[in-house]
């Protein structure tokens, strides 16, 4: 018999006495909510990925295994069968079946506030054999359907069905290495093992995580031994955590693009000034803009050498990445020349939203980008916000010209096309990241016929050449960089950072 609610949310907020290790971290940035599917953005991702499961997992390195899958097999092109792992319970007590597996693919696909569309739009449905038996049917061939599956977190459909969004976002229940004690938005996040864990108790106890958006106070929180783990050390404060015998500063090259959107739908786009028409629907401008920002000056300036200059959608680890696409070199002569030939030879005033707590170095980023193009004659005038607040505006397409990230978490580049370039499509979720609202059918159908594509080296061709038309052709964004992801931990802390930044903590230990 399943628990009921009440007594869940006593087993939840009671505080639990003593505790044999607990690891306090320093993050960069907070997390958004707890409902799994809320909000697709790393930070929060992570933090839920120690809450709940997935039928799969990703290491490290990106490499899929299972999890609360005990195995898998094709039928046919479009039918996949997983077996799943018995005698697994959720946080509350609640036995885990198929039953849960139906639903929150269900819920991943239909709620409306899920930002999660684009992962199972693949899905036709998913039919339930028996209690450890599910088959996954795809519209079509999907090669990719393992990868897409680690986003998808399971939860507990008998606690979860009857319960608002915002209630799922504030007390989760899943079936992971670790269980929320307390939340404190924006100040602190406590976890607690899950002892019963089936896979076999976590060997950190509990762990505290604190959000310290700026950068100063999140290195001085390790330097002053506060706390144990910090992420996206500030390259400022890299000399003084080498120089620290109780430190240990590690760095991996990361996946996530920063790049600049434009609004190219709008005939008058709402944050433009000075003119009465929508400059960035002239792919002329794009361009301009491209060629009018020094990339290599920002890395130097603004990220200190911790950053790689990009000239396409995804670095070299990521499927779809093509060698022979470079970043064209700064030029501020052509760049004028692009706007007069566009008509604009006399700029324009442009609104430039961005983040100020959720990329390395993003509001220093928009700034120097506002210099940049103050060469051309563009006037930018830099609106640096909370991501609490930022991705509201891009998600409801508020926006003329704004600074994101990206990361492809899964290793496959279909991440960034199906979010951010494919044109928006709410109820198949594509391009839900798309505030700029670019769209041109050929990408789409590229996009949509790569995910059905089983030979690999076919599929990253037609990867490739959706990137070619979008990006070389019609200059759908301006790539800057990617970032390298800066670490620095106590001595005594086990841990090896990973490709999608996820801070997993059931892979951690203290070292005796």
């Amino acid at each position: 018999m399943k628990k009921p609610f009440f007594l869940f949310l006593l087993f939840v907020f009671i505080p639990s006495a003593g505790t044999t290790a607990t690891l306090k971290v320093a993050t960069d940035s907070p997390v958004v909510s707890l409902d799994p599917y809320f909000h697709n953005e790393s930070p929060t991702n992570s933090i839920n990925y120690n809450i709940f499961d997935g039928l799969l997992n990703f290491d490290k390195d990106l490499n899929p295994y299972p999890v609360l899958a005990k195995s898998w097999k094709q039928l046919d092109n479009v039918t996949w069968q997983f077996t799943l792992q018995k005698n697994v319970r959720f946080h509350n007590g609640n036995p885990f079946t198929a039953d849960d597996v139906v639903w929150s693919f269900g819920r991943a696909k239909n709620n409306k506030t899920s930002r999660f569309k684009s992962v199972v739009t693949a899905i036709k449905r998913i039919e339930k054999i028996d209690d450890y038996t599910v088959n996954i049917i795809t519209r079509g061939p999907y090669p990719i359907l393992l990868r897409k599956l680690s986003a998808v977190r399971i939860m507990d459909q008998e606690y979860s069905e009857f319960l608002s969004d915002q209630e799922l976002g504030q007390i989760p229940v899943g079936t992971g290495p670790y269980q929320l004690e307390s939340w404190y938005p924006g100040k602190v996040l406590r976890l607690k093992a899950n002892n019963n864990y089936f896979r076999g108790k976590p060997a950190i106890e509990k762990v505290q995580v604190f959000p310290y958006p700026d950068d100063k106070l999140r290195a001085l929180a390790i330097l002053s031994n506060y706390v144990d783990l910090a992420t996206r050390i500030p390259a400022t404060e890299v000399f003084h955590i080498k120089a620290n015998e109780n430190l240990t500063f590690s760095t991996r090259p990361g996946l996530r693009l920063i790049f600049l959107q434009m609004d190219q739908s709008r005939g008058k786009s709402p944050y433009i000034k000075g003119i009465n028409a929508n400059p960035f629907k002239d792919v002329r401008v794009r361009k301009a803009l491209y060629y009018g920002i020094n990339e290599a000056l920002i890395i130097k300036r603004v990220m200190s050498g911790f950053a790689q200059p990009a000239g396409q959608f995804y670095p070299v680890p990521v499927n779809g990445n093509d060698p022979s696409v470079t970043r064209p070199a700064y030029d501020l002569e052509k760049a004028k020349a692009l706007l007069a030939q566009a008509g604009f030879k006399n700029g324009f005033t442009v609104v430039l939203d961005s983040p100020n707590d959720r990329y390395i170095n993003d509001e220093k980023i928009a700034q120097a980008v506002a210099l940049c193009l103050s060469k051309i004659g563009i006037t930018v005038e830099v609106n640096a916000m909370p991501k609490a607040q930022f991705f509201p505006k891009v998600l409801n397409a508020d926006t003329s010209f704004y600074l994101l990230g990206w990361a492809c978490s899964d290793g496959d580049g279909s991440g960034f096309l199906d979010a951010t370039l494919h044109a928006f499509d709410d109820e198949r979720g594509y391009g839900a990241y798309n505030g700029g609202r670019y769209a041109n059918p050929e990408v789409d159908q590229l996009i949509e016929d790569s995910a059905m594509i089983f030979d690999e080296k076919k599929r990253e061709q037609v990867l490739i050449n959706a990137m070619h038309k979008s990006l070389i052709e019609d200059q759908c964004i301006i790539p800057l960089h990617y970032q390298v992801d800066l670490y620095a931990t106590q001595k005594n802390v086990v841990m090896s950072p990973r490709a999608d930044t996820y801070l997993y903590f059931y892979d951690m230990a203290f070292s005796e």
